[in-house]
């Protein structure tokens, strides 16, 4: 993921994990993504995010993963990075980058204005791509240099990563994506997969590579800054700017024509974005740092669907057809599961079910299992349920244990009931129901923000009763379905009741949790 925008889709990817989205072509659930995150600022709000978010995914998935039964979803084992680039040891800008050579610092006088020349990279390019295409070529071709003086990098780890698997055998898949309208994405994603495109070159028929690249899909407040001496991000540039980079993936022939094309780089390529009259103002935004952590946008969710897509096909041999360029067809009126087209029924069953199962967990079960197996009380609530699986007491050790885990699983239902939150909230109003001005075709508005309040009173530490009540009233209808959907709080009580303890603490946490899943999972 390369850039702001690139984490964004990259959280994205991390519940479409836990639904079991990614497979390879005719095979289950992909055992494992590696994710790598590319920014220059280090801080922002946005790679932090995804960074908390897969970790607390990693923490769910170990939850689950001693279960003896066969589980639907978190199959897809997970491990982020983020490329710190050796910032500490490069120049911090144009201008020292320049200052090596005295013919270097006079073009950078010609091509920059003050400002550009200052930014310092830790800030990010802030929309500026001509910047980061300085940045990318310096850092890319030191690559080499570092491996020989035993520098430790991350990019330099995933690509032995990925030798090692060719030299295996195996077929390497690489995907990246970004936005095209801004400064990291546009100028790190041709830089990047170039140079692997490079790398890899004797290995073409078992290294595919796509991109999901992000068109222009929001505006951003006025910076307010003197622009003189102060560089900003302004969205009247956005589309300019996609325009420029969409000319030049075409006049470079980016994406292969076929088999024989040798000099395309990526095997597939998709876009997305939307019309002007559709972009939805950010309602936080900031040009860098740990300010600038924006809320989730459904469009991201639709990059993760074609992320699945790359990952599902086959562009070798008899499937060299498929190297083209994607676009995403939009064949409904308004956001809903049928959006998903052929994956609906999947994306409403699996997506769904982590919604209920996270308003149950969060509603009832996490501050019950807290109170029973860590605190040495029992909750005032459903009771019953916790018996069938777990001991009354277990040493103080395995009390901590589970505690952690308790907390681990509360902390990942907690990313995902946020960015639902957040991408149904941010939704272009033609796309809402026209019944109902926050109304959507996927949740029940209401049901979800009462969820919401909730989420925020236990973290917050005086939990809301009122808003627990009617999340749990109202739970066979937060998903909603063009059939009836008996699974109430109820049912769901009762089908934890009936389960049977197994095996020690991890054991018993596991067929809890999976008991749990079953009991809200939606029959496809």
């Amino acid at each position: 993921a390369v850039g702001g925008t690139g984490s964004k889709v990259l959280e994205s990817i991390v519940y479409a994990a836990c639904a079991d989205a990614f497979s390879a072509p005719g095979e289950g659930p992909l055992p494992a993504l590696d994710l790598l995150s590319v920014d220059v600022d280090a801080s922002c709000g946005n790679t932090t995010r995804v960074k908390r978010a897969a970790e607390a995914y990693e923490e769910a998935r170990a939850a689950l993963a001693a279960s003896p039964c066969e589980h639907a979803c978190f199959h897809t084992r997970l491990s982020i990075s983020r490329w710190s680039m050796n910032l500490s040891r490069r120049a911090a800008s144009v201008r020292q980058m320049a200052a090596r050579h005295a013919l270097d610092g006079l073009l950078a006088r010609t091509l920059f204005t003050r400002a550009e020349a200052d930014l310092e990279y830790s800030e990010g390019f802030r929309g500026h791509p001509d910047l980061g295409v300085l940045f990318f070529a310096d850092l890319l071709g030191a690559l080499e240099d570092m491996r020989a003086q035993g520098q430790p990098d991350e990019l330099n780890a995933m690509v032995d990563r990925m030798r090692a698997d060719l030299d295996r055998g195996d077929t390497v898949q690489v995907l990246l994506t970004g936005s095209i309208f801004g400064g990291t994405g546009a100028s790190g994603i041709p830089a990047v997969s170039r140079y692997l495109r490079r790398r890899f070159a004797g290995d073409t028929d078992r290294f595919v590579m796509g991109a999901v690249l992000m068109l222009p899909y929001y505006r951003v407040p006025p910076a307010g800054v003197d622009t003189e001496r102060e560089i900003a991000v302004s969205s009247d540039e956005f589309l300019d700017k996609a325009r420029t980079a969409l000319q030049y993936y075409g006049m470079e022939g980016m994406v292969r024509n076929g088999a024989e094309d040798a000099s395309g780089i990526f095997d597939a390529a998709y876009l997305l974005g939307l019309p002007p009259e559709h972009f939805v103002s950010a309602r936080l935004y900031s040009t860098g740092s740990q300010s600038q952590e924006n809320d989730a946008h459904m469009l991201e969710w639709l990059a993760a669907r074609c992320a699945a897509r790359f990952f599902s096909t086959g562009f070798r041999g008899d499937e060299a057809h498929n190297m083209d360029c994607y676009y995403y067809q939009w064949h409904t009126p308004h956001f809903c599961w049928d959006s998903f087209d052929t994956d609906a029924a999947l994306y409403r069953a699996r997506y769904g079910a982590m919604m209920k199962a996270a308003a149950v967990y969060v509603t009832e079960c996490y501050p019950a299992l807290r109170a029973f197996l860590c605190d040495g009380r029992r909750s005032l609530g459903r009771v019953g349920y916790l018996a069938a699986f777990f001991r009354r007491s277990y040493p103080a050790s395995a009390r901590a244990r589970l505690g952690a885990r308790l907390d681990g699983v509360y902390r990942f239902f907690a990313f995902y009931i946020n960015w639902m939150h957040q991408v149904l909230h941010t939704l272009p109003p033609a796309f809402r129901l026209p019944a109902e001005g926050e109304g959507n075709g996927l949740m029940d508005a209401a049901a979800l923000d009462a969820l919401h309040a909730a989420l925020a009173a236990l973290g917050s530490g005086a939990p809301d009763e009122a808003a627990c009540r009617q999340v749990q009233r109202g739970l066979e209808r937060l998903v909603l379905s063009p059939v009836p959907d008996r699974r109430d709080m109820a049912r769901v009580v009762s089908a934890l009741g009936g389960g049977a303890r197994a095996g020690g603490p991890d054991e018993a946490l596991a067929a809890f949790l999976d008991t749990l899943l079953a009991a809200v999972m939606e029959d496809l």
